[in-house]
């Protein structure tokens, strides 16, 4: 249930013109969380509503149980306390509000080609959204994927800790009323247990030391509904980069943005805490002589995906991870139960599905043809 401070409706908020940004939807205040306490939130007395009364451009949130409040602000709802963030997080955040500051709106955005079509197109596959699904991105930028999310699902909360990145996001996304826009990190954010069904992260391998991302793990074990699924993608280790000499921990560019190279079998083993079944795979595949073939970049590295050995030439891994532990138990599927060298050396066959997973051991040897041999 929605919480109001004392007897306030939407009649009692200022409305604003219907021109400017949507906001924040009134609907979605449920979905988030405290960061002090994890508590529910409701919002102030005195704000300022879209035209039609469902979202909100200006006003407050504050905890049902502390005294913290969350300004809302053009529709973006503030929960990030600068302040708190480590050394290297401050240093990405203000490298990515120099870039978005100085980014145009109008015309295509930077990732509309070939190269990251080949990571798009997969990621979107394994994410499977459909309009009744609430979803949760983690690290959304300047709505790379949000905004073709928002047209998929029926809601979805997006996170960052640009200011400027959401401000292009809440320009790409003006005439949608769906999406929730929330100025903040994964270190501290917190919100309703079990209200998702998607939990999704690009890049995730960005994050600057493994407690980034086990906390990133933990906050999508608790969001997700038990049947939910969380998916991202990692920068990855792979022959290329080996040959290339490309260290596994180091920066875009000189004093640039921090990143972290996984091998598919160290990315796996670092989620598979959290989730029962996991499925980890190269994906975004381009050989040296990729421009001489017939086929597009996008075609030859959908291709690739299914060829043993010549899949671990892309340039990024695709994680999918379902039945979120939040016990913190370790268990192993029957994918699991080969050795992560296996995997490395055997490769993954792209056309199992996340549920073909789910087996018993009986089952196991009848599949083992269709099974993605390692982990």
């Amino acid at each position: 249930m929605l919480l109001l401070s004392g007897e306030t409706s939407y009649s009692t908020c200022q409305m604003i013109h219907k021109d400017m940004i949507q906001g924040f939807p009134y609907q979605l205040i449920s979905e988030l969380r405290c960061t002090h306490d994890g508590a529910s939130l409701q919002l102030d007395q005195k704000c300022q509503m879209s035209e039609d009364g469902t979202c909100v451009r200006h006003g407050t949130l504050s905890c049902t149980d502390c005294s913290a409040s969350f300004a809302i602000n053009d529709g973006i709802v503030d929960m990030l306390d600068a302040d708190a963030l480590d050394v290297e997080s401050r240093h990405e955040k203000q490298l990515r509000n120099e870039t978005a500051s100085s980014q145009q709106v109008t015309g295509p955005a930077w990732y509309e080609n070939e190269q990251n079509l080949s990571e798009i197109i997969p990621t979107l596959e394994a994410l499977s959204v459909n309009s009744g699904m609430t979803m949760l991105e983690l690290g959304c930028g300047d709505g790379r994927y949000t905004v073709q999310l928002a047209g998929m699902c029926k809601w979805i909360v997006a996170l960052d800790f640009s200011v400027e990145s959401l401000r292009i996001l809440a320009q790409r996304c003006k005439n949608l009323k769906n999406v929730v826009l929330v100025l903040g990190d994964i270190s501290s954010v917190k919100v309703g247990s079990a209200h998702f069904d998607r939990v999704f992260s690009t890049l995730a391998s960005n994050l600057p030391t493994r407690e980034h991302r086990q906390t990133m793990y933990h906050l999508a074990t608790q969001a997700l509904k038990p049947d939910g699924r969380f998916v991202f993608s990692a920068h990855h280790h792979g022959p290329r980069q080996r040959l290339s000499g490309e260290e596994k921990s180091g920066r875009y560019t000189h004093g640039g943005i921090y990143r972290y190279n996984f091998t598919v079998s160290e990315c796996n083993a670092e989620v598979r805490p959290y989730f029962k079944f996991v499925i980890t795979r190269p994906i975004q595949i381009h050989l040296p002589f990729a421009r001489k073939l017939p086929l597009s970049i996008v075609d030859q590295s959908r291709f690739l995906e299914r060829i043993p050995l010549l899949n671990h030439f892309g340039n990024l891994i695709l994680c999918t991870a379902e039945h979120p532990l939040c016990s913190g138990e370790v268990k192993r599927s029957p994918l699991q139960m080969h050795s992560d060298y296996d995997f490395e050396v055997r490769g993954y066959d792209s056309n199992v599905t996340i549920q073909d997973i789910s087996i018993s051991e009986s089952e196991t040897v009848a599949k083992n043809d269709r099974t993605p041999q390692g982990h």
